[in-house]
């Protein structure tokens, strides 16, 4: 059998356990699967034994470059991390960019599969083909900058990428993240605690070898032009002057923002002007850069000069850090905002996992359901961020309220109880980053998201797009893309947008280089001509999104093997129904009955039962998995 092109060629398989490494070629499973999201989720569901927790050693960890990775493709830099999801029990993912994936796939590996756990702490060190599970002396217990810093001083090798765990994923809180390439936070689903709960400290990668793509001269043309043309798109501009945090004060002003855990959707204008105006004036960035082969450059270098929090210097500060830190617990300081989020990367620290149970915290206190006795004699109070720091600190640590709050909102209501649950934002038991009450497509993609409350997987951006009806039917196949409220033809715009966030996935192209973001930037027929030539095999647009539907098929059918999610896990937080928005879509909410309706249509279009919201054997055939039906 032939190497397929574009790829590292080898599956690294890890067992901390018997401190054993193994070694076994991609390319069988790349005859059913792209290299990328395919490959890892058929592992995780083929190799997640029936019945263990998700910090069991048993289950698998598995890290992937995207099939496109490491090539000059434009954005393709992502890394895909893979596991039983910590908050829900059932699928996790998580993704990151950076320079980890290329490196990894120039070492000659598209996926790393990490079972086991190690006697003591250690980390993984990664020389091209040689690969040492090395003893984590003076790592344990130190923040992920000073792993980094400690590591780079160990390791002697130019081109080294590290990823790494902070204190949150050696208590193994289920807001831990992994963090890659110093600033790139893989969060959601607890994927830090996993990789604690196997007392993996670090990943250290180097490599030296090249990526073969099958049609060398007509790849590099079309790459270099769509670098050329995506460098001068309005979108991108505007992300390199600003990053996605430019995007913060247009969110508020259409009312979705998540806002003192979800009791409104509207930030204060004058506040959330405090926040747009440091942005656009550009008060903290100095500089902007980019991940690997990225044209787009949305990450910026950031510094505090003045003020209560001068010295803060940090990169990547996103949009969702203002829902975070700015929306959930009421800081309108963009410094603020700016230190308490790099204080969640040293730490290990996924910001909305963190922060949703801390804003469920400060709504108990606010209601009399906690008092200073239940909190450390801390006083709960909207926007005190020395307050708000130290619940970070204990959470990482499990310190006091922080070991309640460490498993997420919806653990701690349920330890707690005094009614504390409708107070708990979460889907399936995954935190919410997201408000849900006003964009309707926006709302179903993250109530139907097999990972559990998220919106990069179907959730729609066009809602907040000024389209026409004809350009929404030429791209879409729908005239209603553009319209926030209106239930009609969502279904078929969240499939539309959960297939191609899956295809996104498995080539390793940032979604912010698509037109998920700009309908300027490139689209699934740009996106077929890269992989075609960069692989060759040709597929067609549509043949890559018919892969993207099988992604979502994998991650359903883990959770129907490890949960018992059904309809009824795919009904938003009650507050969503019960509980108006505010701002200019003030009254609006998602209404029980189209809200069934919508399900209906969703479930309908897809050919699933509409009872209980799952595929039928025949879909199972209809997509090429006939062995899951």
């Amino acid at each position: 059998m032939t190497q397929p092109f574009a790829i590292g060629g080898n599956i690294l398989r890890v067992d901390l356990t018997r401190r054993a490494v193994t070694v076994e070629p991609t390319a069988p499973l790349n005859l059913r699967f792209p290299a990328g999201m395919g490959v890892n989720n058929w592992l995780l569901l083929n190799e997640t034994p029936l019945g263990k927790a998700p910090l069991d050693p048993d289950n698998p960890l598995i890290f992937t470059a995207g099939s496109l990775v490491g090539t000059m493709a434009a954005t393709a830099c992502r890394m895909t991390i893979s596991c039983k999801n910590v908050l829900t029990g059932g699928f996790g993912a998580a993704s990151a960019g950076g320079n980890f994936a290329p490196e990894l796939k120039y070492a000659g590996f598209d996926h790393i599969v990490v079972t086991g756990r190690a006697a003591q702490p250690v980390y993984i060190d990664i020389d091209d083909g040689n690969v040492t599970i090395c003893d984590a002396d003076g790592l344990w217990g130190e923040t992920t900058w000073e792993t980094e810093k400690i590591l780079r001083a160990r390791i002697d090798r130019p081109t080294l990428e590290l990823l790494s765990i902070g204190p949150a994923g050696e208590s193994m809180a289920a807001a831990a993240c992994i963090i890659v390439s110093r600033t790139r936070s893989a969060s959601r689903c607890g994927v830090g605690a996993v990789m604690g709960s196997k007392n993996l400290k670090a990943i250290a990668v180097s490599g030296s070898g090249a990526l073969q793509v099958a049609e060398p001269e007509a790849f590099m043309a079309e790459s270099l032009a769509m670098q050329r043309y995506l460098m001068g798109v309005d979108t991108t501009k505007n992300l390199r002057n600003f990053g996605t945090s430019t995007s913060f004060e247009a969110w508020n002003k259409l009312g979705s923002i998540p806002v003192r855990n979800y009791q409104a959707t509207q930030i204060d204008l004058d506040e959330a002007d405090a926040i747009a105006t440091a942005v656009k004036e550009k008060h903290y960035i100095e500089k902007a850069f980019g991940c690997f082969a990225c044209p787009v450059m949305c990450s910026q270098y950031q510094r505090v000069k003045s003020g209560p929090h001068a010295g803060t210097r940090g990169e990547k500060v996103e949009s969702q850090d203002y829902w975070d830190f700015g929306g959930k617990l009421g800081i309108s300081d963009p410094a603020a905002v700016l230190a308490l989020s790099e204080h969640c990367t040293q730490l290990g620290l996924d910001n909305t996992n963190a922060t949703n149970p801390i804003a469920w915290a400060l709504e108990c206190y606010q209601r009399g359901l906690l008092t200073t006795d239940d909190t450390d004699g801390l006083e709960l109070a909207w926007g005190d961020v020395e307050v708000i720091s130290q619940l970070l600190t204990k959470i990482a640590y499990r310190e006091g309220i922080g070991d309640l709050l460490a498993d997420g909102s919806l653990a701690a209501a349920e330890r707690l109880g005094r009614n504390s649950e409708r107070f708990a934002m979460h889907m399936k038991g995954q935190d919410l980053a997201e408000e849900m009450r006003v964009f309707k497509g926006w709302a179903l993609a993250i109530a139907v998201a097999e990972r559990g409350g998220t919106h990069t997987q179907g959730g729609p951006l066009t809602e907040r797009m000024p389209l026409q009806p004809e350009l929404s039917m030429q791209r879409f196949g729908v005239p209603t893309a553009f319209d926030p409220t209106s239930y009609e033809h969502k279904a078929e715009l969240v499939i539309y947008y959960q297939r191609f966030h899956n295809l996104l996935e498995i080539t390793g192209i940032c979604f912010y280089a698509t037109y998920w973001c700009g309908l300027q930037m490139m689209g699934p027929d740009e996106v077929a001509r890269l992989y075609s030539l960069a692989t060759g095999d040709n597929k067609t647009a549509d043949e890559l999104m018919t892969e993207g539907e099988k992604i979502l098929y994998l991650q359903k059918a883990f959770n129907m093997r490890h949960t018992t999610f059904d309809r009824a896990s795919d009904y938003p937080p009650e507050r969503f129904m019960n509980e108006p928005a505010t701002g200019p879509h003030a009254g609006e909410r998602l209404e029980r009955p189209d809200w069934d309706r919508l399900l209906d249509e969703y479930y309908g279009q897809r050919g699933w039962d509409l009872a209980s919201g799952k595929p039928t054997a025949e879909n199972f055939r209809a997509v090429g998995l006939p062995e899951l039906a």
